[in-house]
């Protein structure tokens, strides 16, 4: 499966606007995907929705029960360095780097300008749909057995 670390704002985007982050959103519900967080991004979360967009407190809790679900939540180590200039930035790779996600997915113009880190693909949710629509069973299986080697 893969592993697909989302920055807060797509987060907040698949819950409240149609478009790219609701079918990455969508994708982790069918089992296609699963999320890495960590209890920072979640916390960053809950806190724009309460306070900037005045999200109802029910709503909030229940989409955090349900991104719980399909999600694995890790606590990241930080990595050396300056790997951004924005704190926020750097919590978003050090969770993917910790969780081994193989996507970080986000429209943020500064990670999105450093392409990877390590191993790790840094796209926006609409190159992140194209990838998932032109996956298939077989290479989902391949690329398994390339990464165990």
């Amino acid at each position: 499966m893969i592993r697909v670390t989302p920055d807060t704002n797509v987060l907040i985007s698949a819950l409240l606007y149609d478009g790219n982050e609701r079918a990455v959103l969508g994708a982790a519900m069918k089992g296609r995907l699963r999320f890495v967080l960590s209890i920072e991004i979640i916390d960053e979360l809950i806190r724009v929705l309460e306070k900037k967009f005045k999200a109802d407190p029910e709503l909030t809790r229940d989409y955090i029960l349900r991104l719980n679900e399909l999600s694995d939540i890790v606590t990241p180590r930080k990595l050396p360095g300056k790997l951004v200039r924005d704190r926020e930035d750097a919590k978003i790779i050090e969770c993917a780097h910790s969780g081994h996600s193989k996507y970080i997915v986000t429209g943020d113009g500064d990670l999105l300008s450093l392409k990877r880190y390590q191993q790790t693909k840094i796209v926006t949710c609409s190159k992140l749909v194209r990838i998932l629509k032109n996956e298939t069973p077989a290479n989902s299986g391949a690329e398994k057995a390339t990464v165990r080697k």
